[in-house]
Order: C-alpha cells, then sequence, then structure tokens
C-alpha cells in the first residue's frame, strides 16, 4: 500500500462528478494539498514528492484536476481552501486568482529566479514563480516526414481544449500573437481540422499515438516523455509561415491565500533546491531547469535555436488571453 506521501488523488473530473470539498480535507487532513496538472505527474511523484518528505517529514497530497476545474474548486471554498499550493502549466489562472484575492504574493528563499521566470513585481514579492520549462512543441504523426507548415495546415488537428487545458491556452498564446492576423487566421484553419479537442497535455500527445490526429501543439517534455516509452510521435520547434518559434510553457507555483499548512512555502522553496533543479531535464521527466547550468534534456530541441523567435508572454495581460479562448473550442 503506497505510503500517504504518495497518496495521489485522480480527480480528472469532468463537469457531472462532484466530489466533496470537506470530504477530501477530512481524508488528507495534516498533509500539504497540492493542486497540479497530470504533465507533472512523473515529476513530482518520483522526484519532488519523496525528495520532500526525505527532507521534512511532510506528506503531501497530489490532487490532478484540469486547470480550469481547479479554479473553480478553490473559487468554491470561500474562505476554507483545501489546497496549500497551485503547480500549474500557465500562470494565466494564477493572475486571474490573485486578481480576485486566492492567492498570495510570496518570495522563494536563497534562489535569483530569471526575471522571465516569475512574475511582475507585486507588494510582498510575486504573484507566481516558475520552476520548471518545456518548449511548445509541434507534434506529429512521423508517416509525414517532417512538420507541416501550421500557416498552411490540411491534416487533422488536434486542438487542445483551451478551456479545460493549459495545453489549450499555449496554443491559443501561439497562434494570437505568433504573427498577428496570419497567425490567428492559421489557427481558425487548425481548428476547422479539428474533430477531438485532447482535455489535457498527456491526451493531446497520446492522440498522434494512436492516429486520432496527425498534428497537435503539446509540451516537448510530455512528448519526450512518450517518446521514450516507445510512442510513434516526432516533434519540432512549431512551424509557421517559414519561421520556427520558442513559446515557453512555464510551470508555476502560487501559494493559496489562507492555505491550511504551514509548511506551504517551504515546499515552493523545495522546487528550486539543486537537487530539484538539476535533475529536472533527466528521464522520465524531460523539462527543463529556469536555474543554471541549464541543459537540453535528452532527445530536446537544441536551445538556443538558430534563426527561432521566442515568444515571451506578459501574464500580468491574462485578461486579453482569456477572452480569446472561447473562439478555439469547436462550435464556440
Amino acid at each position: 500500500m503506497r505510503s500517504r506521501a504518495f497518496s495521489i488523488v485522480a480527480l480528472v473530473l469532468s463537469v457531472s462528478v462532484a466530489v466533496s470539498l470537506t470530504d477530501l480535507y477530512k481524508v488528507q487532513e495534516g498533509a500539504l494539498v497540492v493542486y497540479t496538472t497530470p504533465a507533472l505527474q512523473s515529476l513530482l511523484e518520483s522526484l519532488v514528492v519523496p525528495a520532500f518528505r526525505s527532507a521534512t517529514g511532510i506528506d503531501v497530497t497530489l490532487v490532478y484536476v484540469s486547470a480550469g476545474e481547479q479554479y473553480n474548486r478553490l473559487r468554491m471554498s470561500g474562505g476554507h481552501p483545501e489546497a496549500d499550493v497551485f503547480l500549474h502549466a500557465s500562470p494565466l489562472f494564477l493572475e486571474k486568482g490573485y486578481a480576485a484575492g486566492y492567492f498570495l504574493p510570496f518570495q522563494v528563499a536563497n534562489v535569483s529566479v530569471p526575471p522571465d521566470f516569475a512574475s511582475r513585481n507585486v507588494t510582498g514579492g510575486h504573484v507566481w514563480y516558475a520552476f520548471a520549462w518545456s518548449p511548445l512543441a509541434e507534434v506529429y504523426d512521423p508517416a509525414l516526414g517532417a512538420p507541416p507548415d501550421l500557416a498552411f495546415i490540411n491534416r487533422t488537428f488536434g486542438f487542445p481544449h483551451p478551456l479545460l487545458s493549459n495545453n489549450g491556452i499555449y496554443a491559443v498564446l501561439f497562434f494570437e500573437n505568433a504573427l498577428g492576423n496570419l497567425s490567428k487566421t492559421a489557427g481558425a484553419r487548425a481548428l476547422a481540422h479539428t474533430v477531438v479537442q485532447p482535455a489535457n497535455a498527456r491526451a493531446n500527445i497520446l492522440g498522434i499515438a494512436d492516429h486520432t490526429f496527425e498534428v497537435t501543439l503539446g509540451y516537448e517534455g510530455v512528448t519526450l516523455f512518450y517518446q521514450h516509452q516507445g510512442a510513434r510521435v516526432d516533434f519540432d520547434l512549431p512551424l509557421l509561415d517559414g519561421q520556427r518559434f520558442v513559446t515557453p510553457v512555464i510551470f508555476s507555483a502560487a501559494l493559496v491565500k489562507g492555505h491550511p499548512n504551514p509548511r506551504a512555502l517551504d515546499f515552493i522553496d523545495f522546487l528550486f533546491r539543486p537537487e530539484i533543479q538539476s535533475n529536472v531535464n533527466m528521464g522520465p521527466f524531460y523539462f527543463r531547469s529556469v536555474l543554471p547550468p541549464y541543459s537540453d534534456p535528452i532527445g530536446g530541441t537544441p536551445l538556443p535555436a538558430p534563426g527561432a523567435v521566442t515568444l515571451n508572454y506578459d501574464w500580468s495581460q491574462w485578461a486579453t488571453l482569456e477572452s480569446a479562448l472561447p473562439k478555439y473550442v469547436i462550435g464556440g
């Protein structure tokens, strides 16, 4: 039987499933509760949680819920949140939650995180810090031979659901910002070739492996995870009108206001310790560290990539991005 340190509450919920917030709190009372994404499952379960428990003796409960549902659960909890920490694949809901008063500003201890991997300065520190990252990848069926130019896509596409997954948020970010109207037109074209909209980053990659669709936008780290397990998928930096793009997917931590566990900030600080940062690029994780020395994961795209354009989004403009999400839902 797994120890409580590895008690993983797999709450990948549909809108028709109701889970009592009070019940979860009673079951896991005393544990540090982390809302997170399935994209981080291997990193958290194999590296971060066991190392943190070994160092502190504190149990951690990982709750896997889709991005939008995580936020809604926090919003419904009122002044009695069950979660202590959010670990998200994008800062959109962290910024939105901070604006609504659900997250506290904080500062990580004893490290200097580069500006591209932290929120703007606010009174009391920052809204969020990124502890790992991965470039957005154009993932495709190897039978295609090369990544198709997304400006002229005429293959079946798996546009990740932007209201359910952070993966979808990054796909919208890319098409809305890469090349202005040209990329917006390309996004509409990709959606027109979409039948299935995956609800999380792992389902997105598996849709290529099982031939549900031929092309998608996903995370390099998750793609490498499945590639090394034998999945027949290929990837490269997204190609749009002949130009390659580096769009950082930033895995970010935020501190819940009213968090019940007093060691919540210690857990966030732990994410930046050398034993974590020096191993995030290793298998089976395949992410990239936010602190030097920087190394490409095994099989990852060598960065910096000559000629590639980097899209660093200003996440304080989250409302602009959020307003664009519904138009990238089939029938939206």
